[in-house]
């Protein structure tokens, strides 16, 4: 497991978790969303939450610690449900269809997260791309390569290798959202429709298992 960031939750600084912490993460949270991008300044954080700048290191440390802070925020309860996932006894096409609909789900809540994890696994020599590596895009990858595995166990799916099926995965889910300001007007507004991203998980879903053959 990778050490903690200072200031991140994991980290046991003897800060106290109190209300500002939080008032903080989504202050960056907010910021990010309306500008689209990650790239927000703490003095912008700040100002958004109505604190001082030194205010954010004093709760994570730095800014990178505030920026893995808010993955592990905005990660966790997907995590969660994950773990809950690969316990349920049900078979795996519709395990592979919940967690489909499930990633969906988080990069429509926060669509800066692709930007996000992708600007901290960046900093590969990093303390913070550790923990993100270790407490998220791991346990990710692991949990979708055992439904992949199991389904091939049952003869639900072809034989194919999990790590490649994960980008396809994955990536298709994250262009999505990583791309929906560039695209919102060259696609008459489609990307801005609630039904586009509720239907994208099954529209994933029979792309990988059909193929567009007729």
């Amino acid at each position: 497991m990778a050490k903690a960031v200072e200031g991140s939750p994991g980290a046991n600084n003897g800060r106290s978790e109190g209300p500002a912490r939080e008032v903080l993460l989504q202050a960056a949270s907010d910021l990010m969303i309306e500008l689209g991008t990650p790239e927000v300044s703490l003095h912008a954080i700040a100002r958004r939450a109505g604190v001082t700048a030194p205010l954010v290191k004093y709760y994570f440390g730095s800014k990178e610690g505030l920026l893995v802070a808010l993955v592990e925020r905005d990660t966790s309860r997907s995590l969660a449900q994950l773990d809950g996932l690969n316990a349920m006894a049900i078979d795996p096409l519709a395990k592979l269809k919940i967690h489909i609909a499930g990633i969906v789900r988080t990069y429509s809540r926060y669509p800066y997260l692709v930007g996000l994890l992708n600007h901290l696994l960046r900093e590969s020599r990093s303390e913070g791309s550790d923990q993100i590596k270790a407490n998220f895009v791991i346990p990710l990858i692991d949990a979708q390569r055992r439904i992949i595995e199991e389904g091939i166990a049952a003869g639900q799916f072809r034989p194919i290798d999990p790590d490649k099926l994960y980008f396809i995965i994955v990536g298709a889910c994250q262009y999505l959202f990583s791309s929906r300001v560039a695209f919102a007007e060259i696609m008459d507004g489609k990307l801005s429709d609630e039904a586009f991203a509720h239907d994208f998980p099954s529209a994933v879903l029979d792309v990988i298992l059909n193929g567009l053959r007729a």
